[in-house]
């Protein structure tokens, strides 16, 4: 953790330098932050500032540039007013680095709806992807980040039935075999937990991934 520790608080104080008083908080998110992570995942992180400009978008470009294994998600104060609460969810196990977020739980009903537009973002990536002809590299990439959504659609689903969010993914696998429920997202978890077993694989074959979800997706109804 010691390694991880240090490049955070290096990042932190970059984009703290960057921003400056413009910085309102900055979280780490996501498989890292929860301690489920491969050696090559992404630093996931959550910037919120008071305004974004072109200034702003630049200063954190070339913040970035020393960065290559982080990914962002950039938000000004104005933008958290029109995002759609069910989106909080993702920022639940969030470990703030700068500053603090003040945020409430959604409703089932919002974490719900959230999920459907999610699930109808990817289902019409997915066959986009599987009808049009696009490179394998491409598809393979589609992969990756479908099995992400299909996670978060059932962590989210997983909080809708339950009232509780669950930490990591093999917290949500337990949910589900424990109802006996979404055997074909379970295994889809399985494969995302076990990525570099199935990467190569993937690049050569993604459309037998895409089809996978594609069904999932197709007959998730929450």
């Amino acid at each position: 953790m010691a390694e991880i520790d240090d490049v955070l608080r290096s990042f932190k104080d970059d984009v703290l330098k960057s921003l400056k008083d413009n910085l309102v908080c900055l979280l780490h998110h996501g498989s890292r932050a929860k301690g489920e992570a491969r050696p090559d995942s992404d630093y996931d992180s959550i910037i919120i500032t008071r305004q974004v400009n072109r200034k702003v978008i630049e200063s954190l470009r070339n913040v970035f540039s020393k960065y290559p294994q982080f990914s962002f998600y950039l938000l000004s104060i104005d933008d958290l007013k029109t995002l759609p609460r069910g989106h909080y969810l993702e920022f639940q196990y969030a470990k703030p680095l700068y500053g603090k977020l003040e945020r409430k739980l959604p409703t089932k009903r919002e974490a719900i709806d959230y999920t459907n537009h999610k699930r109808r973002d990817t289902l019409d990536a997915i066959r986009h992807n599987l009808i049009l002809h696009h490179p394998n590299e491409r598809k393979a990439r589609l992969v990756y980040y479908a099995l992400k959504d299909a996670y978060i659609c059932l962590s989210y689903l997983a909080f809708s039935e339950s009232g509780e969010l669950p930490p990591t993914r093999k917290h949500t696998v337990t949910y589900f075999k424990q109802r006996k429920g979404h055997s074909l997202g379970i295994r889809l978890l399985e494969i995302l937990d076990n990525w570099a077993s199935y990467k190569e694989d993937a690049n050569e074959n993604p459309d037998s991934y895409l089809f996978l979800l594609e069904e999932f997706f197709r007959k998730f109804h929450p």
